[in-house]
């Protein structure tokens, strides 16, 4: 159903825009205004009423940016239907299949795009790039995870990133300290391989005092995620250069090994939770570390909605040794971005549209919303923006900033959705005793075995090379 989209608050708090960024000779506010300049040029006085598909909670904090584009080019978001980001894939690829120009844009999971471009849906960004002089500042390489084939065709709002999250008041009380190095023979501090994160979640797993060791998602919708971060900090990547699953190898099992066993730190109930019931409780003060989504951070540090403001350190997920050399990997799912329909009649002014949002000034406003909090950090200026770090502390941005530049990909190929269910089908029924831990990985390669076959080999080994390509390049954060 298509309707106007009144504003609804997700999370209450204030609203507020400061860059404080200074440049040599000129500030970030001079910077922003010359990007924004180019964009209203190349757009033109065209202008045109869009459609687009983008969930409420993501749209409310980029309307009120909006205004200026309207002002300068007469391009205007009309109406949008609202749906979550998590059901959007599936609209948008029956969009595809109809050839549909109804829809200008969609707002929707990053990981979409190889099976979107295979499809024939998405009209790439950088002839429009190019007419504005524009280019994705983005921390680290993250902007690669919008690119496919060479190409851009995603204009990021939501610096998704997963960061580990660890209760400062704990592991810094005195006797905890001590009676975990009597334990432990090692110091108690941040986290910074699985295992001793691991063995922190061990000792502050308290549940008669309604402390959870792990705050980290198990459900079937959400754990290949986790999984998968676990995997490529291992050394480990689903595939071979023939598109063979490669899953069941060392990386892998010592990847599955290490998400299992946090089934002994988390609350019983949690095999089924998602963010809903998780998010409340991290900030709640239930739970003593997890790697959660980056903007659980804003919410933290919010003192009118959390119970734990100040009580948090946090940095980038723990990392793995392999080699004789540290690995560590955060992953970017849900990576919302904004993408536009090659079959619009309107797709050049809902391209510079795309653009106008992943600006500095525009980014810089919708990420220190602190009423809907969706958008999360992602520009290089968020990294020292006054209104940013407000919303989510120094410490907060610094560990996004980190996590930034080793953000990786779900399973960045045609079919993502196909592959990543049927992992997150196999590492669900493991987890909740269904399937003995030795059956996932050689059933999930069997499984993802029949996708590739059905997608085609040839196909896929293209993708494959996208893949590879948008993967880190650094071991660790510099």
């Amino acid at each position: 159903m298509t309707s106007k989209v009144t504003r609804r608050h997700i999370v209450k708090g204030g609203l507020g825009f400061t860059v404080a960024t200074m440049f040599p000779g000129r500030n970030a506010f001079a910077q922003a205004a010359d990007e924004n300049a180019r964009i209203v040029a190349a757009a033109g006085k065209g202008g045109a009423k869009l459609k687009g598909m983008i969930w409420a909670p993501y749209y409310n904090p980029i309307r009120p940016v909006l205004g200026e584009l309207k002002t300068s080019t007469g391009i205007e978001v009309d109406s949008i239907q609202d749906i979550s980001i998590f059901d959007i894939p599936q609209r948008a690829m029956a969009e595809a299949i109809s050839k549909s120009p109804e829809f200008d844009f969609f707002h929707i999971d990053a990981g979409m795009i190889p099976s979107l471009v295979s499809a024939g849906l998405v009209e790439p960004l950088d002839p429009y790039m190019k007419k504005a002089n524009f280019t994705v500042n983005a921390v680290g390489d993250y902007s690669k995870l919008m690119t496919y084939g060479g190409q851009t065709y995603g204009m990021p709002t939501d610096g998704n990133v997963h960061i580990q999250y660890v209760r400062k008041d704990l592991i810094d009380d005195p006797a905890t300290k001590k009676s975990f190095e009597d334990k432990n023979g090692k110091p108690l501090k941040f986290p910074e391989t699985w295992d001793e994160e691991f063995a922190i979640q061990k000792h502050l797993h308290n549940p008669d005092k309604q402390i959870w060791g792990s705050g980290s998602l198990r459900n079937r919708a959400n754990g290949a995620t986790w999984f998968l971060m676990m995997l490529y900090s291992h050394g480990g990547f689903p595939f071979d250069n023939d598109m063979n699953p490669t899953l069941n190898n060392e990386a892998g099992k010592r990847a599955l090994q290490v998400y299992l066993r946090e089934k002994e730190v988390a609350h019983p109930e949690s095999a089924g939770w998602g963010t809903p019931q998780m998010i409340p409780r991290i900030a709640g003060g239930l739970v003593a570390t997890a790697q959660y989504w980056d903007g659980t951070a804003k919410l933290n540090e919010n003192p009118e909605k959390s119970k734990t403001t100040g009580k948090w350190y946090y940095g980038p997920p723990p990392g793995a040794d392999v080699g004789g050399k540290r690995i560590v990997r955060s992953i970017s799912s849900p990576l919302a971005c904004l993408l536009v329909n090659k079959y619009s009649p309107r797709k050049e002014q809902a391209a510079y549209f795309a653009l106008w949002c992943a600006t500095s000034k525009a980014s810089t406003t919708y990420v220190s919303d602190r009423v809907d909090t969706f958008h999360d950090a992602w520009h290089k200026d968020h990294m020292t923006s006054a209104s940013v770090k407000a919303a989510y502390s120094e410490a907060g941005i610094k560990a996004i900033e980190k996590s930034l530049q080793v953000a990786s990909p779900p399973i960045y190929l045609t079919g993502y959705l196909e592959f990543q269910d049927l992992l997150g089908k196999n590492l669900s029924e493991a987890y909740i005793g269904q399937r003995k831990a030795d059956d996932v990985l050689k059933q999930t390669e069997e499984d993802w075995a029949k996708v590739v076959k059905r997608i085609g080999k040839t196909k896929l080994k293209k993708d494959l090379e996208t893949y590879k390509s948008v993967m880190p390049k650094i071991d660790k954060p510099a």
